[in-house]
């Protein structure tokens, strides 16, 4: 009886040991069939998002560079027949009007984050369109993502909107792909957007040259202008000894001009050459000039201001050379001081018309804005709008300067730089004008008594440079007189002392001798000499039929115009490569 239970003790140890074991078994099991369903779980839903089975862009055969059509068929949903049909309508379009479009079909687009994305990318690596004009369309279809993109280039947004792409897709593309017809969907595609482009008439013209030659035409006329500009100042100062002098030894009359008045002509020159450089600058900035050159200034207007803002503040250290090469040269030319601290004078003006800055800015935004709005820049190309509006706002802040450059004189005071001063003639310099209190000193007595007969006054000038103070005497001095009555010169002593009298203060009683039977009512009496005149009454000129004076004078006027030619510049597309244009995502997509 004992023998059994042990052996049936032993019997049940072995069985829970080999059920324990078998468990350990089964839980191993299950741990590793977790783990491989995680993996699973794992490896099905990272699969579809991972690049590695994707087609990259750059795989993607370029059509232009392969053979020199405009069709990649990657997902092979196209006919031979329906390539070739394509190929010609798009290469007739491309010869008449310049304008490209690429078909491409790929299985997915899952490298990047949407198709559209997918579309801009391929569409700015080929750069399909002509450079600077950026008149090109892509046509992209997703087979596994039923999706189609139509990507149109910078140059036609205004022009092919997102609505008639949208609509294309909606009426001619999407219906056909719905039925698995993706040949007559394509080619209806194809057809509907060469025929609108065809419509549209895009011009087939690349800016970039002329944005080149502009930029380096401004260069050379800038350069130019400041030779001429400096030219003309010298010029005008080497005649100044030789300019119509006075009578007086002692000084000569001048008007010191301003700076336009001397060199007008080339400051104007410089000024339009540097809105040529700055419309140049412009172009290249705002359009990056490795995807093209096609501006939409409705995009870019911010940027445009300011950048025409910039080059204009890069201007100014250059009027202000000018400026002061042209003060320099006057003080010199006058034996005066150079001009000092003309930086605090440039500062002064410039807060003086900063307002009229401001208003000029105003006026031309006014008409800027409308300039730009879709419904304008569809009847104009948007380089030709670009360049116009570019030359008027750079030569509104030239046109700025050179109104500061104006105000800048070598006194410091504007005002008497534009009236006549006089010169000492002897150093050039400017003669000093004695005040009133200190003209009684040097002035006659006959002068002195005009004075005091209000029939004329005196401005006396002499040169301290030439002339000191215990020096100074009227042989030193010039006397300019001002007459206020021509009536009051005498004839005799020719002094403006000659004032109306009656004929009972005549100082010599005589009876003066009749004149046409009348006799005199009044005398002109001189009170520096006495010399008197007599006054008879007027009598009208009795005038007949054949007795008419007839006087005529003829003016003249002389105008300048300057004829402008403009060249145009064709472009080809090489088949090689497409035209090198660019999208800024503009289109639209739609699924089937």
């Amino acid at each position: 009886m004992k023998g059994n239970w042990l052996e049936w003790l032993q019997t049940s140890a072995v069985r829970i040991w080999q059920f324990q074991k078998k468990t350990k078994k089964m839980q191993r099991s299950l741990r590793l069939r977790r783990i491989f369903l995680l993996c699973f779980l794992i490896w099905a839903v990272v699969l579809p998002i991972s690049p590695i089975w994707a087609i990259p862009i750059q795989d993607i055969p370029n059509p232009r560079k392969t053979n020199g059509t405009w069709v990649s068929d990657v997902a092979n949903i196209l006919s031979a027949e329906t390539e070739s049909r394509i190929n010609q309508r798009i290469s007739q379009l491309e010869a008449r009007k310049g304008s490209e479009v690429a078909v491409v079909t790929v299985p997915d687009t899952i490298p990047l984050s949407s198709p559209k994305a997918y579309a801009t990318e391929l569409f700015n690596t080929w750069g399909i369109g002509k450079r600077g004009v950026d008149n090109g369309v892509l046509l992209l279809i997703s087979v596994n993502e039923r999706r189609i993109e139509i990507e149109t280039g910078r140059g036609l947004t205004s022009q092919l909107s997102n609505a008639q792409v949208t609509q294309i897709i909606e009426t001619k593309i999407k219906p056909e792909f719905k039925l698995q017809k993706f040949d007559q969907g394509t080619i209806n595609g194809v057809e509907e957007i060469t025929n609108r482009l065809e419509q549209i008439g895009v011009p087939s013209f690349d800016f970039a040259p002329v944005y080149r030659v502009m930029g380096g035409l401004g260069i050379a006329i800038a350069l130019g202008s400041i030779a001429w500009i400096v030219s003309k100042i010298n010029s005008w100062c080497q005649l100044l000894p030789d300019r119509e002098r006075s009578s007086s030894p002692l000084v000569f009359q001048l008007r010191v001009p301003q700076l336009k008045q001397v060199a007008n002509r080339p400051i104007l020159m410089l000024s339009l050459g540097i809105s040529a450089i700055a419309t140049s600058a412009d172009a290249f900035l705002l359009s990056e000039a490795a995807t093209g050159l096609s501006i939409r200034l409705d995009n870019h207007f911010v940027d445009f201001l300011g950048i025409n803002a910039a080059i204009a503040l890069i201007s100014l250290p250059l009027w202000f050379g000018i400026t002061y090469y042209w003060l320099a040269k006057l003080a010199k030319a006058f034996q005066q001081p150079p001009p000092l601290q003309l930086w605090k004078q440039w500062g002064a003006i410039l807060l003086k018309n900063l307002f009229l800055l401001l208003g000029i800015q105003y006026s031309l935004l006014l008409v800027i804005i409308p300039l730009i709005s879709p419904t304008v820049a569809a009847l104009l190309p948007s380089d030709i709008l670009f360049i116009a509006i570019g030359l008027s706002l750079a030569m509104s802040y030239q046109l700025f300067l050179i109104h500061l450059v104006n105000q800048v004189s070598l006194d410091k005071k504007s005002e008497k730089s534009t009236r006549e001063q006089f010169f000492c003639a002897t150093c050039h310099s400017v003669t000093q004008h004695l005040d009133k209190v200190l003209s009684n000193t040097y002035l006659t007595q006959p002068e002195k008594l005009a004075v005091e007969l209000g029939n004329a006054t005196y401005d006396l000038y002499t040169c301290d440079r030439c002339h000191s103070k215990s020096e100074r005497d009227r042989q030193h001095i010039y006397c300019q007189p001002n007459i206020l009555k021509a009536t009051s010169i005498c004839s005799k002593c020719k002094y403006p002392t000659v004032i109306g009298a009656s004929l009972e203060k005549s100082r010599k009683p005589k009876k003066f001798p009749k004149q046409g039977s009348k006799e005199a009512v009044s005398i002109l009496q001189c009170q520096n000499c006495f010399y008197e005149q007599p006054v008879y009454p007027y009598v009208a000129p009795s005038y007949t039929s054949n007795s008419l004076y007839e006087s005529s004078s003829d003016y003249s006027s002389s105008s300048s115009s300057y004829d402008s030619s403009y060249s145009d510049y064709g472009s080809s597309s090489s088949s090689s490569d497409f035209g090198g244009g660019s999208s800024d995502g503009g289109g639209a997509g739609g699924d089937w």
